[in-house]
């Protein structure tokens, strides 16, 4: 299971729509509205690399009012002592 927090820079305007519109998304386990360089950010959950590449290529950056997207994936440390 791939974790991942996905920040979004939204056009002015369409912050609750774009909002709205991620939130329902099935990957989609949280979402919040920030201060910030970013406007959005979503934590998703996906099975793959290959499911997170197209939910972010083909998913979150064709929403209208989606200006820019960073994604963040999330990673075990290492273990103590290594």
């Amino acid at each position: 299971m791939i974790e991942a927090y996905v920040l979004l820079r939204i056009k002015p305007g369409q912050d609750r729509s774009v909002f709205g519109k991620v939130k329902k998304l099935k990957q989609v386990t949280e979402m919040d509205t920030v201060y910030g360089a970013y406007d959005l950010l979503a934590k998703v959950q996906v099975e793959t690399m290959e499911d997170l590449d197209s939910f972010i290529f083909d998913t979150i950056r064709t929403i209208k009012g989606v200006e820019r997207s960073t994604t963040l994936i999330t990673i075990e440390p290492p273990a103590e002592g290594r």
